[in-house]
């Protein structure tokens, strides 16, 4: 049903009742900012010929992460893709072009959207994808099937709200589910069971999912705590399920069903599903009632009748009662006593809800190559890392490096890092003294701890960090900067001479003699020197070598002493260190200038 498909979405998106909610109706788009309390119509201008009329919203969403980024397809005479950036204040819209959409979905960045959708009316459906706010769409390659070899057809879709490039099909035949991480390049089928109605995940663990099987007749309720690639049947006093919703808290689900004697009523679960009480009947049909559970407020529940004009409900206690929320009638401008009941096509509570980081890389903090070397410094990238932009120079305290950070830690082969730099997509981290071989990275803030990220841990990872033209990090003796003219705006640098003497900075030379003190910058009396002498090229070319050592009132960098080839000829010449069997990664140059 349409009406399942808009609630699948709205849900997985994440929802929340506190802030503005969103619901189509048969002749527009309505918003209430007090919870139902009171309703307006959404000015949506058509600024196409294409267009005309009121407009029927049929599927709503919004960037999981950013509530005032509103998404729904809706028809006006002709179907097209509606865009808010600003929470309704204003819209782009886009008729359709030779495309029939069914339904709707957004990635957890918001730079994605999906649509299952046919080319005629009727027709098979395929999925496409647009990264433009739905201006243009292209349509993605799918897996076969024994009923469909060439192509499975689509019956809907939805993207992981924690994980972008997470996203998820079901067949037209309900059959197969597949699932895809890299945006619908790649697909890996995952289950084989048929749901009737769209499964829905759990807005705060993405690896609980509820899904009703069979139609409005004799449905049943299943779980999965594997990511979907499992299903059970859940115990429930209802002969037929027709929603599922999950609350504030993970463990906390409501249900729509009839139950022997009651009839349609919604049900709870303060258990994840173990045990159920009913709260309120009368409110819907035995086979259509949706309900829509708060995943933010604890308190609030909304409920409706998907195949009738009944009215339109409001918990505000958890359930314990429900009233009802009056929709204005319309189309606007009608005679009143002519105008008409509105049906209710869609609902979307919008409000982002947190959610736990995820890693998707761990680097050399300079080469960017996989690994990490002990004692140096490593770079993280994912989604969710942090909560805001911040770095440890308020964080030193009596000389001990932090191992937290606004509420950022980080965990590497079971011991904490120290903690440099945080951000919402990136950290940069000192590792703590690992031994080498297989380790798990993990990040944990406010909201929960990451998912384990599988790395390696290696003694040697020597990397030169870079400037602008991946020239490397050079300083004269007077720590003056050798680098080719105009490389920073506004600063004079100079190329390096054939025969300079050069302190090239890096990480990753792997230990020192003594060891280096850990959690701690490196005294200014220095003395830390490398085990194992590195050696450097230059254009091939071996450079003589001063020595290599930890640079004082640093951390985790090293100072690696060179003199340039006299030989060397004017020119941008690669550069390499080699330590310990290891050599740092090609591509580096030093600039070289008479």
């Amino acid at each position: 049903m349409r009406f399942s498909v808009c609630l699948l979405l709205s849900l997985a998106c994440s929802l929340r009742a506190a802030n503005p909610v969103y619901v189509g109706v048969s002749y527009g788009l309505i918003k209430s900012t007090d919870a139902g309390a009171n309703w307006s119509l959404v000015n949506i201008p058509l600024n196409s010929p294409f267009l005309s009329g009121t407009i029927l919203p049929q599927w709503i969403a919004m960037d999981p992460q950013n509530a005032s980024r509103i998404f729904f397809i809706g028809t006006a005479k002709a179907m097209a893709f509606f865009y808010s950036p600003d929470a309704g204040a204003t819209w782009a819209v886009n008729p359709f072009v030779g495309l029939q959409a069914r339904g709707l979905a957004v990635d957890f960045a918001g730079q994605t959207i999906y649509i299952p959708a046919s080319t005629t009316a009727g027709g098979i459906a395929g999925l496409y994808k647009s990264t433009d706010a739905g201006v243009t769409w292209k349509r993605l390659t799918l897996p076969g099937t024994s009923p469909e070899p060439s192509g499975a057809s689509v019956n809907n879709v939805f993207a992981d709200p924690a994980i972008s490039g997470t996203v998820y099909f079901r067949t037209a035949n309900g059959n197969y589910f597949f699932k895809s991480t890299d945006f619908g390049a790649t697909w890996t089928e995952i289950v084989q069971k048929t749901f009737r109605a769209p499964s829905y995940v759990d807005p705060h663990n993405r690896s609980i999912w509820y899904a009703v099987t069979g139609g409005s007749v004799n449905s049943a309720l299943f779980k999965s705590t594997d990511g979907a690639a499992t299903f059970t049947q859940v115990t429930i006093p209802s002969d037929e399920v027709t929603s599922v919703s999950v609350g504030a808290v993970s463990n906390t689900v409501y249900a729509a069903g009839n139950v022997a004697g009651l009839g349609g009523t919604v049900l709870k679960s303060n258990n994840g599903g173990d045990s159920w009480t009913a709260l309120q009947n009368g409110m819907f049909g035995p086979y259509s009632g949706v309900v829509w559970a708060d995943p933010v407020d604890a308190t609030t529940v909304y409920v409706n009748d998907s195949l009738s004009n009944r009215d339109f409900y409001v918990s505000t206690d958890a359930g314990a009662h429900f009233n009802a929320s009056v929709l204005p009638q319309g189309p606007p401008g009608c005679v009143p006593g002519n105008c008409a009941r509105p049906t209710v096509t869609c609902l979307l509570i919008a409000a982002a809800v947190p959610v736990p980081p995820t890693i998707t890389s761990v680097v050399n903090g300079a080469s960017f190559k996989p690994g990490v070397p002990a004692n140096s410094w490593v770079t993280i990238q994912g989604t969710g890392l942090a909560p805001q932009t911040d770095d440890w120079s308020h964080a030193i305290v009596a000389g001990a490096l932090p191992t937290s950070l606004d509420g950022v830690s980080v965990s590497i082969g079971g011991k904490p890092a120290y903690v440099y730099f945080i951000s919402p997509g990136q950290l940069n981290v000192l590792a703590p003294d690992v031994p080498t071989g297989p380790l798990s990275v993990t990040v944990t803030t406010a909201i929960g701890t990451s998912e384990a990220f599988a790395t390696t841990a290696n003694t040697y990872g020597p990397a030169f960090f870079t400037w602008p033209g991946n020239q490397v990090v050079a300083t004269r003796q007077d720590y003056s900067f050798a680098a080719k003219s105009e490389t920073f705006a506004g600063a004079i640098t100079v190329a390096a001479k054939p025969g300079d003497v050069l302190v090239l900075w890096g990480t990753g030379f792997g230990p020192t003699q003594p060891s280096a003190p850990l959690g701690a910058s490196v005294p200014a009396s220095g003395g830390y020197s490398t085990a194992t002498a590195p050696t450097v090229t230059i254009n091939n070319l071996p450079a003589t070598m001063y020595g290599a050592a930890l640079a004082p009132g640093a951390a985790g960098l090293y100072q690696v002493a060179i003199q340039v080839p006299a030989t060397l000829a004017n020119g941008d010449w690669a550069i390499q260190a080699a330590i310990g069997g290891v050599t740092s990664p090609a591509g580096t140059i030093l600039s070289v200038h008479q």
